[in-house]
């Protein structure tokens, strides 16, 4: 029976690649800043099942006698909120590469079978060029990219200097039920259903642009990943979003449509650094490679996220009554 070690367990990604990992008879370590008692994704089945142990530890404090010999490791812990980083810059920076940095200073005293990255889309920024491949240089825009861009990088340097068996995983937007609720998707559903105005950040015409992803078919990627021959994945890159660019405009518009609702528009100034962002992938290398094939296009993903939003805006009118 195979180890995966899973900085992040309690998260919106971490929780779900948890419970796919118990199912497929894994056993997970895994390791949050949360109580266990406040890891609330994890839900009871997870929480109580024998082959899951939870580390209710910062990634400072991991040791390398916290990482089993012959174990897959998975990097999920960050602030992964773009807002945070514009916000907050220099706690999401620090974080975000220390515990990275932490994790990898551990690993690389144990021999482990594979270190796999959760990184981003972000890293790219405003493009060089489309459709952006594994092979586009980091082009950070604001300090949330900055600080995911420096993440990918201090794996590769480890992967360098220590041969830790690094993989890198990058994704757009990921949406469905669980996800976080900083995202904008989240966001205008929200506003949406409840009848109010939904805010859009840049131009209205052309400008940024988003590829979404519904969570199984990031999790399929995942897993597809962590059980694929070493020597396919080890020391390289995966782009695993759905592989379709939509403008801002038409990704609220779908929202909107989605909910058979229309409300009215505020337009903001572009976030810092973000305005000429473009997600627009190529998927190839991850479909040949890992034989990674997404199955929900973007207005099925938000039909299948928005019972979840509705549930999380009737248990707020519970709690305010």
């Amino acid at each position: 029976m195979k180890t995966v070690v899973l900085a992040g367990c309690s998260g919106f990604a971490g929780a779900g690649l948890t419970k796919r990992l118990l199912q497929q008879g894994y056993k997970v370590i895994g390791i949050d800043l949360l109580a266990l008692m406040e890891a609330d994704k994890l839900g009871d089945s997870i929480k109580n099942n024998p082959n899951f142990t939870y580390l209710w530890k910062g990634l400072d404090d991991i040791q390398p006698r916290h990482i089993p010999t012959g174990s897959i490791v998975v990097d999920l812990a960050a602030y992964a909120d773009v807002s945070f980083g514009l916000s907050s810059p220099k706690e999401c920076i620090r974080n975000n590469i220390m515990s990275t940095v932490s994790l990898l200073e551990a690993v690389k005293e144990v021999n482990i079978e594979r270190f796999i990255f959760a990184s981003s889309g972000n890293t790219f920024g405003r493009p060089l060029y489309v459709p952006i491949d594994e092979l586009h240089p980091p082009t950070p825009h604001n300090g949330y990219s900055f600080s995911k861009c420096a993440q990918e990088l201090a794996c590769w340097a480890w992967w360098r200097a220590y041969n830790v068996p690094v993989v890198i995983m990058s994704n757009g937007i990921v949406c469905g039920p669980g996800m976080r609720r900083d995202i904008v998707i989240y966001r205008w559903l929200y506003n949406i259903l409840k009848d109010r105005p939904i805010v859009i950040e840049g131009d209205p015409i052309a400008d940024q642009t988003r590829d979404i992803t519904f969570v199984s078919d990031v999790l399929d990627a995942w897993m597809l990943t962590i059980e694929a021959p070493h020597d396919v994945v080890v020391g390289q890159k995966f782009q695993v979003s759905y592989g379709e660019e939509m403008r801002v405009e038409e990704i609220a518009k779908l929202c909107m449509d989605v909910c058979n609702k229309t409300v009215p528009v505020i337009r903001k100034p572009h976030r810092p650094g973000e305005k000429g962002q473009r997600e627009c992938f190529d998927t190839t290398k991850a479909k040949t490679l890992l034989g990674y094939n997404p199955k929900i296009a973007p207005r099925e993903a938000i039909a299948l996220t928005v019972p979840w939003v509705k549930k999380q805006i009737d248990l707020e009118s519970r709690y305010a009554d």
